[in-house]
């Protein structure tokens, strides 16, 4: 997509004056959406199925996942943590994006009812669908499974013996958690839109200053724990507002400013690689997941692995989001007609691809296969219906507007 000073070098473009960069915020704002935003946020949705697919098989942390298959695998269980420490935080950053895209092109009242239509009502509508198909898939499950394991069988156990004591946890946000968090952040930033908030360009012009800003992060981190856990609860925490929310505000502030990646894209290699180092550090330093961290035992990990542990998910966070965000604009430019499908599926399949995983997960248990077999058969019997699903039921349909807008027929 052609910009504003697109032929001037970003070195130039970075001290033009702030009357040149509100003309070239307008002119993005006026022009056609770019892909890779878009493209990049369905190749991490895509991850998302990635991940729920493989907890069953992940050893040793399948034990704390519903669905616990016999054949499991430790490189499936350190792929899911890497994708762990960057695939949220990318969906809050690309989320902070597109709510400035929204208010700059159409104003504060109708970001507040696009995020209405678009968060809450969903939120409202497929929470009681979710909620029992969850528990569909786990009634199937006590009744398949003859000797379930781990998280399954501690439960089965104590659903068959009623004199066992055991903390039942109230419903809580299931994986609509993301949808649960957005919703006080879009509050926040109607709250905030309208003051001039820091900008963080000083931030590449200063490298040591970049190289410290995951630092800012620790406080999340120490406050949930590592690794990062799903928020479930209705009563929200704190701990999402100060590690995601500096994501989110990270967004805010990348939109009319793409050109800033630029100065980093030449480096991208220099972000990932040492990521992929540091992360072997990491998962070494992850205390070990199992049932004795649920039912209430602490973790063995010693003070020193748990303050290296929460350093580095601060700053693996930060970089491999960062080299997505470079990888994401330099390989996602283009419009691509599979690309542009999934963008538009992946609120849909977002919505409704756990039941079917764990259900498939929980299918394929009495099953000698090998475990990347399994997995294969989970991630594309899960991905399948979701997309036949959302074409014949919801592209085309108010579904589909309520979703993502209306989609003309082909």
């Amino acid at each position: 997509m052609a910009t504003v000073q697109a032929d001037v070098p970003v070195s130039t473009r970075l001290a033009l004056p702030h009357a040149n960069e509100a003309r070239a915020v307008q002119s993005r704002t006026d022009a056609a959406r770019i892909p890779w935003p878009d493209n990049l946020r369905s190749i991490a949705m895509l991850l998302g199925v990635f991940l729920h697919a493989a907890f069953a098989y992940a050893r040793p942390s399948q034990s704390i996942w519903l669905a616990t298959d016999a054949r499991s695998s430790v490189l499936v269980d350190a792929t899911i943590w890497f994708i762990h420490l960057f695939r949220m935080s990318l969906f809050f950053l690309l989320s902070g994006y597109f709510a400035k895209l929204v208010i700059q092109r159409k104003g504060l009242k109708q970001f507040l009812l696009n995020r209405s239509l678009r968060i809450a009502l969903p939120l409202a509508i497929f929470y009681p669908f979710l909620l029992a198909s969850f528990t569909a898939v786990f009634m199937f499950a006590l009744s398949y499974l003859e000797s379930p394991r781990g998280l399954m069988g501690l439960i089965a156990a104590a659903s068959k013996d009623a004199t066992q004591d055991v903390n039942r946890p109230a419903p809580g946000t299931m994986h609509l958690w993301f949808l649960y968090y957005l919703l006080y952040f879009a509050l926040l930033t109607a709250a905030l839109s309208q003051l001039k908030w820091l900008k963080f360009d000083w931030l590449f012009q200063r490298p040591i200053l970049l190289t410290l800003a995951p630092l800012v992060l620790i406080p999340g981190v120490l406050g949930a724990g590592v690794p990062l856990p799903a928020p479930e609860s209705f009563i929200p925490t704190w701990w999402p507002f100060a590690f995601y929310g500096v994501f989110y505000w990270a967004g805010w502030q990348l939109f009319g400013r793409e050109g800033q990646l630029d100065r980093l894209s030449p480096h991208v290699w220099k972000l990932v690689a040492p990521s992929v180092l540091l992360f072997v550090a990491y998962y070494l330093s992850m205390p070990s997941l199992d049932l004795s961290l649920l039912m209430g035992h602490a973790s063995a990990t010693s003070p020193f692995s748990k303050l290296v542990a929460v350093v580095l998910t601060s700053y693996l966070s930060v970089s491999l989001t960062i080299a997505s965000l470079l990888l994401g604009k330099r390989c996602l430019q283009n419009r691509n007609a599979v690309l542009s499908l999934l963008s538009d599926a992946s609120y849909w399949i977002y919505l409704v691809h756990l039941p079917i995983a764990l259900f498939l997960q929980t299918l394929l248990i009495p099953f000698a296969l090998p475990v990347w077999l399994k997995l294969t058969l989970t991630i594309l019997g899960t991905l399948v219906p979701c997309l036949a699903s959302y074409l014949v039921f919801v592209r085309y349909t108010p579904l589909g507007w309520l979703l993502h807008g209306k989609r003309s027929f082909p």
